[in-house]
């Protein structure tokens, strides 16, 4: 993000002080409330001895003081990390103890748990607690006493959650100079023309939702917020805001048609804007009849600082569904190919490789993604997958790598292997085959399921384990995992 954008940004909370900022359940706050929390948080690093040039971590929840400590620390030019909250507190012990933070901020009821791994790396806590007072040093966190920290963002900025987070979170560096082209990716932000009001299902740590708020504040628009989506509270919302435009990912467009929202309820929206997963043609079909709408989807990447590929309302116009399932062209000031996966040559129109991209404005080098796509002979680009065999559930990366490697933690485990299979909902689903060892008495998959509970995250649990005798293999003894597939297939 430019200097002048964090002038924009620091000019919205001081000209605009009372207009509406962020609603969350039904509260609105304003820029000024805004602006207020975040001196609060800044003068508290301050009053902990926190250097300006030390990051600051945040085990970032949708919740109003976390998006006001985020904006106003943008505002002081601080860098952030974001931490994933939901793992288990072991993790965000070892998250914290490697991040070279000089502060740690976190709601009141993340701290039990690890605050004894913030003491020992050196790091102040804060605790941010209610919008409504002010953010408060924890008990025998009240200084930063470690002497080095990570200076990877030298001017501000933000390294937030890849989509891909497992077990110990990925982060991505966007500094200030980057985040100007995430909140250009943002509905609204290319054409300068942001919607009335913009509703953010996306959460806080992830490059969609930082896009979001960032932009909100850049651009002076009002935003609600949702702790958790559900349909209810999206619907609550349209009736409330009427917006013209949406942001949805897959799992909730499916949602939205499981729930038969009513007709009248959607019928602000004239186009729904996303790109975190694959979006089945035929839902996307049914979902633009039924609500007599556009979906202008795309696809994006944390790495890349928002969307890099997309449909624009203009391109619909001039195609209609001539170019059904594909995610768009380039945006402007991106180049892509498309690279056969063992040469690394570029493939011809209409063939299968995987996604390069050029994008200047974040790096100078091609970057080879996982992401396998076609690009026809108009350029047009049609996601195929994903070829390092990640399973991506409603919206949310999973490496079963990381999924077998804790099921083979358990000391009844000989071998496992993870597959996903696909889930009208989430889009896929992971689902594992256990082999046990010889003798292994009363282990079964609620004890199985309990062991990955207590190490992963929810959304990387398999919704099926199956006990197998043996796994199957290939002649070269590795696990088929078409045939484990073929396992849930059969059930």
């Amino acid at each position: 993000m430019s200097q002048d954008v964090i002038d924009q940004l620091r000019a919205t909370l001081s000209d605009h002080a009372d207009d509406r900022a962020i609603e969350l359940d039904g509260r609105w706050i304003s820029w000024g409330d805004v602006a207020r929390y975040g001196d609060a948080v800044v003068a508290a690093l301050d009053a902990a001895g926190c250097p300006a040039e030390a990051k600051v971590g945040i085990i970032i929840r949708n919740r109003l003081a976390h998006a006001a400590a985020v904006v106003g620390l943008l505002a002081h030019r601080r860098s952030i990390s974001f931490i994933y909250p939901f793992l288990p507190a072991t993790a965000i012990a070892d998250n914290v103890d490697s991040l070279g933070a000089g502060a740690i901020l976190a709601d009141p009821e993340d701290w039990p748990g690890f605050s004894d791994a913030v003491k020992g790396a050196g790091c102040a806590g804060i605790a941010l607690g209610s919008i409504d007072h002010a953010p408060a040093l924890v008990e025998g966190l009240d200084s930063c006493t470690r002497g080095q920290f990570d200076r990877m963002l030298k001017d501000g900025g933000i390294e937030v959650l890849s989509s891909g987070t497992t077990g110990t979170p990925k982060r991505i560096a966007m500094p200030l100079r980057l985040l100007e082209r995430a909140v250009m990716s943002a509905p609204g932000g290319e054409s300068g023309m942001a919607p009335p009001v913009q509703i953010n299902i996306w959460p806080l740590g992830g490059v969609g939702g930082v896009c979001l708020l960032t932009g909100a504040a850049v651009n002076n628009t009002p935003l609600v917020m949702m702790e958790r989506f559900s349909v209810d509270r999206l619907v609550d919302a349209l009736r409330r805001y009427r917006p013209p435009t949406l942001g949805l990912n897959p799992t909730a467009i499916a949602m939205i048609m499981d729930a038969n929202v009513a007709i009248e309820d959607m019928d602000s929206v004239k186009s729904v804007s996303g790109g975190s997963a694959y979006l089945d043609p035929d839902l996307q079909d049914r979902f633009e009849r039924r609500y007599n709408l556009s979906i202008l989807w795309g696809m994006g990447a944390t790495e890349f600082c928002g969307t890099i590929i997309r449909w624009t309302p203009q391109m619909r116009e001039a195609m209609g569904h001539a170019k059904r399932g594909s995610t768009g062209l380039p945006m402007p000031g991106v180049d892509i190919r498309a690279v056969d996966p063992e040469s690394g040559a570029e493939v011809p129109p209409g063939a299968e490789g995987l996604l390069e991209v050029h994008c200047p404005s974040v790096r100078p080098d091609w970057v080879r993604t996982t992401d396998l796509v076609m690009i026809d002979e108009d350029g047009y680009v049609f996601h195929r997958g994903r070829h390092d065999g990640a399973i991506v559930r409603g919206g949310f990366k999973i490496l079963p790598e990381r999924v077998v490697d804790v099921l083979r933690q358990h000391p009844s485990v000989v071998d496992a292997s993870v597959v996903g299979i696909p889930d009208a909902r989430l889009g896929a689903v992971p689902v594992a085959a256990v082999e046990l060892s010889q003798g292994a008495a009363g282990v079964d998959e609620q004890a199985l399921l309990a062991h990955l509970r207590a190490e992963l995250p929810p959304t990387h649990v398999p919704a099926q384990i199956r006990i197998v005798d043996a796994l199957p293999r290939t002649p070269s003894l590795k696990v088929s995992l078409m045939d484990v597939k073929r396992l849930f297939a059969a059930a």
